[in-house]
């Protein structure tokens, strides 16, 4: 009488760890790519969350800022108008300015006011006469956490009022701004995102108290 064999042949155990492997790879390469997308949308959201909170800052202030869109005047830079915006408050007798300018890493704003590897939006508040110098106290960043940076485009653009609508202003030294639109281009401070497409938040702000629309 013959006797049943008993457990696995070693080909059906190798079989076996072979299947075990193909499986285990495919579940890692599925949870990196999970976790990869997952780290794609937090980063969008992330972004164009800090985006949307520089606009608001600017259109409608802090509790101690008077926002764009209740400012008495406009001021700005001529030589660089793209890239700071003054708003000033006549009840309080001061301006706030905003500048998109280098210098995160160094906690202050480039002389060169263009966009950079760390450029950012920086805030000063001042009852002077003028823009607070770069190398001051005065400026501060937006973006505490430096979690992003701005790209070039990020931009202030200015409009008047004419008998067709708003128009975009050629001359600041000549012709009075009513409304500005804001555009703020950023993207990851994360190496591992540098690749990865920027995030863009837009809008047009007219100004209440400068001229009646």
């Amino acid at each position: 009488m013959k006797k049943n064999k008993s457990g696995f042949t070693l080909l059906e155990i190798l079989v076996a760890l072979a299947l075990l492997v193909i499986v285990v790879g495919l579940s890692a390469f599925l949870y990196a790519k999970a976790a990869r997308l997952r780290k794609l949308i937090t980063y969008q959201n992330e972004i164009q969350n800090e985006l949307n909170a520089m606009i608001t800052e600017i259109t409608y202030g802090s509790r101690n800022t008077i926002g764009l869109e209740f400012a008495h005047d406009i001021k700005n830079d001529l030589q660089n108008p793209c890239y700071e915006l003054g708003l000033y408050d006549k009840t309080k007798g001061e301006t706030v300015f905003y500048l998109i300018s280098p210098g995160m890493n160094s906690g202050m704003p480039s002389n060169l006011p263009t966009t950079d590897t760390d450029t950012t939006l920086w805030q000063a508040k001042t009852n002077l006469t003028g823009v607070p110098a770069r190398n001051s106290g005065y400026w501060k960043l937006i973006d505490v956490n430096k979690s992003i940076q701005l790209a070039s485009g990020t931009q202030f653009i200015y409009y008047k009022i004419t008998s067709e609508g708003l128009k975009q202003i050629d001359n600041l030294q000549s012709e009075t701004p009513v409304a500005v639109k804001i555009t703020l281009i950023g993207k990851s401070n994360d190496p591992s995102l540098r690749t990865r497409p920027q995030t863009t938040a837009t809008t047009l702000v007219r100004v209440r108290n400068k001229l009646p629309f």
